[in-house]
C-alpha cells in the first residue's frame, strides 16, 4: 500500500467515527434543552423592585428585556424601545423590573 492510500483510508475512517458520533448526540441535544434548571421564587432570590447601588436586573446577565432581545443590559448597548417595561430573568420566576434586584444579580 501506498501513502496516498493510507492517507485516504484514514480521513474516510476519521469522518465516519465522527458521522456516528455526532448523529449519537443529537438525542442528547434535546434533553439538555428539556432538562434546563428550574427558576427559583422570587422570595427565594430575595428579589426587590428597587436597585442596589448600581446593582439592577437591567444590567444582570440573566435579564431578558420585554422585547425579548438579549445583550449586555442597559448600558452595554443601545436602548431599545421597551428596555424600561418589565422583562424577565433566565433565574427567577415572574416578570422583573429593570430597575430591580435580587441576590442572584450578576453583571453583564
Amino acid at each position: 500500500m501506498n501513502a496516498t492510500s493510507r492517507l485516504s483510508r484514514r480521513a474516510w475512517l476519521k469522518t465516519t467515527i465522527m458521522a456516528i458520533s455526532g448523529a449519537a448526540a443529537l438525542p442528547l441535544l434535546g434533553r439538555a434543552a428539556e432538562a434546563a434548571p428550574p427558576k427559583v421564587s422570587k422570595a427565594v432570590a430575595h428579589y426587590q423592585d428597587h436597585p442596589v447601588g448600581r446593582k439592577m436586573c437591567g444590567t444582570c446577565r440573566y435579564f431578558i428585556p420585554a422585547g425579548g432581545v438579549t445583550g449586555r443590559g442597559m448600558m452595554g448597548g443601545a436602548m431599545g424601545p421597551g428596555m424600561m417595561r418589565a422583562g424577565h430573568c433566565r433565574v427567577v420566576q415572574g416578570q422583573v423590573s429593570p430597575r430591580g434586584y435580587c441576590l442572584l444579580y450578576q453583571p453583564a
